[in-house]
């Protein structure tokens, strides 16, 4: 089985088109959404029409759950509370009903995926240090445990109960160990990088992958400034912040 592993796209179309074209190269078998279709972007329409043609496993994100009113306004920055306001205006009943009734978790015999922490995934939790990570592996009963959320891509291995970061981003998997994986961000990287982040898993070969692509980002950053969302979302899309 090779899993196409992708989150936070935030209605950057251009992003995410680039990324579904990587992914016709892969042989893809089934495709995986860590959450946060929307929010941020101009294009959420068209996010998710996408989305739903690829027909993934996905969870919710919390800017899903946002625009569609699951999740208090109040929880995010001024930034996002103005995108989500935005977005809300434009999607559809459909739309919006599509990203009500995403769920908290995904889990197969291979996986376990949520937006956030595994532990408490409906808290929307960052996963930013080695203690928040060890709380989802000490709950985890895959061999792989997906997150997204921080838009920060890495992976970590379970080794005597601790976690521990690892510097490669091709990994092959050992037999009876834990691994939790950040995919990064398809659509507003933070780390400084401002590909494109996507994720392979491939069970056969017992490897994970996390790859980054460049893309269309000046057009990308048009369309937010012509939208009238506040121009820092689209500068940090050139910064990778």
């Amino acid at each position: 089985m090779r899993y196409g592993i992708f989150s936070d796209v935030h209605s950057n179309l251009e992003a995410f088109e680039a990324v579904l074209d990587a992914y016709k190269k892969e042989k893809i078998d089934q495709y995986i959404f860590a959450g946060d279709i929307v929010g941020y972007g101009a294009n959420p329409k068209e996010c998710i029409k996408l989305l739903r043609e690829i027909n993934p496993q996905a969870v919710c994100g919390n800017h899903d759950w946002g625009a569609a009113e699951k999740t208090p306004l109040d929880y995010f920055n001024d930034y996002a509370r103005q995108a989500l306001i935005w977005t809300r205006d434009i999607l559809d009943e459909a739309e919006i009903r599509y990203l009500a009734d995403l769920k908290l978790i995904y889990k197969d015999n291979d996986l376990t995926v949520a937006h956030a922490s595994l532990d408490d995934p409906q808290a929307f939790e960052y996963i930013l240090d080695l203690q928040t990570a060890r709380k989802s592996l000490e709950i985890l009963e895959t061999p792989l445990g997906i997150v997204g959320h921080s838009h920060v891509p890495f992976i970590l291995v379970e080794e005597e109960g601790y976690p521990r970061a690892l510097k490669e981003y091709k990994v092959k998997l050992q037999e009876g160990k834990k691994y939790l994986v950040n995919c990064g961000s398809v659509g507003q990287p933070r780390d400084l990088d401002p590909r494109a982040a996507y994720c392979v898993y491939d069970t056969q070969d017992k490897t994970i992958e996390i790859k980054r692509l460049e893309y269309d980002i000046k057009t990308a950053q048009e369309k937010i400034l012509d939208a009238g969302l506040p121009k820092n979302l689209a500068y940090r899309l050139g910064q990778g912040t």
